[in-house]
């Protein structure tokens, strides 16, 4: 059976039809209907090829050829942490520690309003911080 030429209109007809097909499979997730190219398409519409055939152009997923490993600097440089320290800066990262107040002066935090606290010292009357915001 001879085939007829396509013209230049039906062309381009069925290669807008060749791109909504893939479009369509794609977004109902069935990749492995779609077709690689515009050639394949025809033959499969014209019934040159059938379904089942293995015209279609599978997707190949790329296999490294071994696992990847990132070369940095560190590598390169060994670490200072590897290497036996002086005696002096064995704990030059110890947690220092905290601060205590030793003095005399302050005799405790008064709470003036919700959570402002306020050292009272020594000369100080607590009972003035605790009437400042009322005025009896």
């Amino acid at each position: 059976m001879k085939q007829k030429r396509l013209t230049k209109r039906d062309l381009a007809r069925l290669s807008e039809e060749y791109r909504l097909y893939n479009k369509q499979m794609k977004q109902s997730n069935n990749r492995k209907l779609c077709f690689a190219s515009l050639e394949d398409y025809l033959d499969w519409r014209f019934g040159r090829t059938t379904a089942s055939s293995p015209v279609r152009s599978s997707t190949r997923t790329m296999q490294p050829t071994r696992s990847y490993e990132r070369a940095t600097r560190a590598q390169e440089i060994p670490s200072l942490l590897h290497k036996e320290l002086p005696s002096d800066l064995k704990n030059a990262t110890a947690k220092p520690d905290g601060n205590s107040y030793s003095g005399t002066y302050i005799r405790g935090i008064a709470q003036m309003h919700k959570s402002n606290a306020v050292p009272v010292g020594k000369d100080d009357n607590p009972e003035d911080y605790a009437t400042m915001r009322r005025s009896n």
